[in-house]
C-alpha cells in the first residue's frame, strides 16, 4: 500500500484512542523518534513493526491496509477528473481516505451510481436510435394521431352526415384511441426498468452483497445446516434477486460439499496455497479448488484470496473484491491482466505476480476453461478464473517470489499512469 496512507492511518487510529506518540513507540518497542518518521510517511515500517503497533492499538494490523483502498482512491481521483471546474486537491486524496473513510466511500458510491446512470442513459439513447420495437411503435403512434385528427375533422366539418356513417365514424375514432393508448403503454413498458431491480446496487449484485456481509464464508451453508434455497427464503429479497441469489448459493455449497473447510485447510497450508498442487492432492479440478481459496474463513493465520470470474467476452460473471484491488463489474479491466491472457490458452493454468503502478503486488493464480460441450463447425464458449492474494509472503520464501513472473499492470487504463503502455485503450484521465 502507498505509504502515505499507512502512516495516516496509524496516526489517526492513535489518536482517536488518545494514546500519545510517546506511549505507542515505547509499548510497541520502538523509538518515538522513528514512529513520528513512520506517522508522517517519512519511512516504511516492516511487517513485525506494524504488527507491534496493531497490538497495542487493539486492532486488526489488515485494517490499515484496509484504508489504503487503492479502489476507492482511484475512484475518488475519477470524481474530481469529471469535474474539472472545481479545484479538488487531488494530490491529497490518499490522506483524504485514510482521515475520512467513510465521506470518502460516499463519494465513491456516488460516482459509481452516476457512472451507472450515464451508462443507462446512453444505452437507452442507443436502443431509441436502433431499436425496431421503437421505430414501429412511432410509426404507429404517428398512424393513430393522424387517423384520430382526420376523423375528427370530418365530424366537426361534416354537416348532414347520415346517422349510420357518423356512427361508423365514431367506432372508429375509439378504435384509434384505443390503439393510440396500448401503443404508448407498450412504450413505457419497453422502456421503464421493472420494480425488482431497484433493489439492486448500483455495482453489485445481490448476490455479491449477501456474501459480502458475511466475508464469502457462510457457516450454515459450510457445515450444511440449512440449504441455500431455505437461506436465501429468510432474506426477504425480490423475486428476481432471490433466484439469482439461490443460484450463487448452491454454487458455493457445491463448493463446501467437494472440500469441506477441515480437511482443505489441514492440506492447504502445507502446500503453500498452491491451487495446482491442492487439485492433484484432493483429486478435484482446478477450477473448484480456485473457488474454495475465494470462500475461506477471515483469520490472521489464513492469506486473503480474491476472485474474478469472466466469460469469453471479459464480463464479469462473478467478483469477490479485495480493498487494495479494483474489480469491474462492467467491461472489463487492464487487457494485461493474466485472466483476460488466459482465454487464449483454455486448461493452461497461469501463476503470475501483477505489479500496479501505485506499489500494490499480487500473486495470482488464471485458470480459462471450456463453458460447454464441443459442438461440429462450431467452437467452445469458455470462461476465465483469477484468484488473487496480497499475502503470499505468508507461504512463500523470498526465493520461491523471485522466480514467479511479474507483469507491470494497471486497473482501467482512465486511472492507469503507465504512459507508454502498449495496451492503452483509453487516455488517463488523473493527469
Amino acid at each position: 500500500m502507498p505509504r502515505s496512507l499507512l502512516g495516516t492511518r496509524i496516526r489517526e487510529n492513535r489518536r482517536s484512542k488518545k494514546i500519545s506518540q510517546a506511549a505507542l513507540a515505547k509499548q510497541a518497542g520502538i523509538s518515538a523518534s522513528y514512529l513520528n518518521l513512520i506517522e508522517h510517511n517519512r519511512r516504511g515500517i516492516g511487517g513485525k513493526t506494524l504488527l507491534a503497533l496493531a497490538r497495542v492499538l487493539e486492532v486488526d494490523p489488515r485494517s490499515f491496509t484496509e484504508g489504503a483502498d487503492q479502489a476507492l482512491v482511484g475512484r475518488v481521483k475519477q470524481a474530481a477528473a469529471m469535474a474539472p471546474t472545481i479545484a479538488c486537491e487531488v494530490d491529497k486524496t490518499e490522506e483524504f481516505i485514510a482521515r475520512f473513510h467513510g465521506f470518502a466511500r460516499l463519494i465513491g458510491r456516488q460516482f459509481d451510481r452516476a457512472k451507472v446512470q450515464d451508462e443507462t442513459l446512453q444505452a437507452v439513447t442507443d436502443q431509441m436510435n436502433s431499436d425496431p420495437f421503437f421505430s414501429e411503435a412511432m410509426h404507429l403512434l404517428v398512424s393513430n394521431i393522424t387517423t384520430i385528427k382526420s376523423t375528427v375533422e370530418i365530424l366537426s366539418d361534416g354537416q348532414g352526415i347520415p346517422a349510420a356513417l357518423r356512427n361508423r365514424f365514431l367506432s372508429n375514432l375509439l378504435t384509434e384511441t384505443e390503439r393510440l393508448a396500448q401503443t404508448a403503454t407498450d412504450i413505457l413498458q419497453h422502456f421503464e426498468p421493472s420494480a425488482e431491480g431497484d433493489d439492486i446496487s448500483s455495482d453489485t449484485t445481490a448476490a455479491e452483497t449477501i456474501l459480502e456481509k458475511n466475508d464469502f464464508f457462510i457457516n450454515q451453508l459450510e457445515g450444511n445446516f440449512i440449504s441455500p434455497v431455505d437461506y436465501a427464503a429468510r432474506l426477504n429479497l425480490s423475486k428476481a434477486d432471490e433466484d439469482e441469489t439461490v443460484d450463487a448459493l448452491i454454487k458455493y455449497s457445491a463448493i463446501t460439499q467437494k472440500l469441506p473447510i477441515d480437511t482443505f485447510l489441514s492440506i492447504a497450508k502445507p502446500c503453500n496455497y498452491d491451487p495446482i498442487i491442492l487439485s492433484q492432492k484432493l483429486n478435484v479440478s482446478l477450477s473448484v479448488v480456485l473457488r474454495r481459496l475465494a470462500h475461506l474463513p477471515k483469520r490472521e493465520d489464513i492469506p486473503r484470496f480474491g476472485i474474478m470470474e469472466c466469460d469469453g467476452s471479459g464480463a464479469v460473471i462473478f467478483r469477490k473484491q479485495l480493498p487494495t484491488l479494483a474489480l469491474p463489474r462492467y467491461g472489463s479491466a487492464c487487457p494485461l491482466w493474466p485472466i483476460y491472457r488466459s482465454l487464449s490458452q483454455p486448461l493452461q493454468p497461469i501463476k503470475a505476480f501483477i505489479n500496479t503502478p501505485t506499489g500494490e503486488r499480487f500473486l495470482t493464480y488464471s485458470l480459462a476453461q471450456y463453458a460447454d460441450q464441443n459442438t461440429v463447425g462450431l467452437p467452445s464458449r469458455t470462461t476465465a478464473i483469477m484468484v488473487f492474494t496480497p499475502d503470499y509472503e505468508m507461504f512463500l520464501t523470498k526465493p520461491e517470489i523471485a522466480l514467479q513472473p511479474n507483469l507491470a499492470v494497471g486497473l482501467q487504463c482512465s486511472v492507469c499512469p503507465r504512459a507508454n503502455c502498449e495496451a492503452r485503450r483509453a487516455k488517463y484521465l488523473l493527469q
